[in-house]
């Protein structure tokens, strides 16, 4: 678990980054900072995965705890952020805009936890089959767009069903299922991926860039292949290590992120009338952020014991 701990602070100081990335140290510094970044969301995605796929628990239990531990808070934040950006409620209603525009990830996990009662059994039973989905996935939604950008043809499947961050869903499912190979594979193996994933993402922006003139970011998006390579070798990376026990601070730590998610583009906004330099909005908003989940947390505990004395 402390492995976990560790993954998902270094997704959302990778979010936040995402949002602070500027290019004032230059584009090298730019090119070679998104690539590293850009795999925030899919750790998330490939937690829940490892979290939440090998349970067996009845459908309802999973969705009240599940929904109730993300709704609530979420729905709050709405509130907040329609307050400020001045979001009128009919653009919300009628669908042509979200109260906060990180909110999308929320969405999309949600969908993914409504889709897990049904992927539990898939991967009870179909295992293998599932593993293959996750091949087909890969050579659709993330290596064709590569080679149809680059002209080098395509995989002929136009409307492949599978898509999105459903594959690095189910990975995560194989990294916990399979996770005594993953510590078998040589660190520099790993390493090697990882690199070469970076690669691919810097060097195929500075070859449009070069050639073109243009600054693109495809290729440090979610589903890129250079993303891809160093989504799950980043992930297999911490996994290697073998931690006899769970530290308390980065649990407590760990256990503020998704509220620090929420609030922190807040935060970067007020930060950011400080000073605009990237690595002092970076670092302040993580802090803060951190620290504001902290908090609540904590008073979430103070309240739940009163009420339960109460009781």
């Amino acid at each position: 678990v402390m492995n976990i701990d560790i993954i998902r602070i270094f997704a959302f100081i990778f979010i936040v980054m995402l949002h602070t990335l500027n290019r004032q140290y230059g584009l090298d510094v730019w090119m070679g900072g998104y690539a590293v970044i850009s795999i925030g969301v899919n750790l998330f995605t490939m937690i829940s995965g490892y979290l939440l796929l090998d349970k067996d628990e009845p459908v309802k239990d999973f969705l009240k705890k599940r929904l109730f531990n993300i709704i609530p808070l979420f729905l709050v934040f709405n509130v907040i952020y329609i307050y400020f950006y001045k979001i009128s409620l009919s653009s919300l209603l009628r669908g042509k805009a979200i109260a906060a525009p990180h909110f999308w990830y929320i969405y999309m996990i949600l969908g993914l936890y409504l889709l897990t009662p049904w992927l539990r059994k898939v991967v009870m039973y179909a295992e293998k089959e599932t593993l293959w989905v996750i091949v087909l996935w890969f050579l659709c939604n993330i290596l064709n767009p590569y080679l149809r950008y680059f002209n080098l043809g395509e995989i002929p499947f136009s409307n492949f069903s599978v898509t999105g961050f459903i594959g690095y869903y189910l990975s995560g499912y194989y990294f916990k299922k399979y996770i005594q190979r993953i510590r078998d594979i040589p660190m520099p193996y790993i390493l090697i991926a990882y690199m070469g994933g970076f690669l691919v993402s810097v060097m195929s922006t500075r070859y449009i860039l070069d050639s073109t003139g243009k600054r693109v970011s495809e290729f440090f998006d979610k589903n890129s292949v250079g993303t891809f390579f160093m989504s799950l070798s980043f992930f297999a990376f911490w996994l290697k290590f073998k931690f006899e026990k769970r530290n308390k601070i980065i649990k407590i730590i760990s256990d503020s992120t998704y509220f620090a998610f929420l609030i922190h583009i807040i935060v970067l906004h007020y930060v950011v009338k400080i000073s605009d330099e990237m690595i002092f909005k970076s670092a302040v908003t993580v802090i803060i952020s951190i620290l504001l989940g902290i908090l609540y947390n904590y008073c979430k505990v103070i309240i739940h014991n009163i009420l339960t004395r109460k009781q």
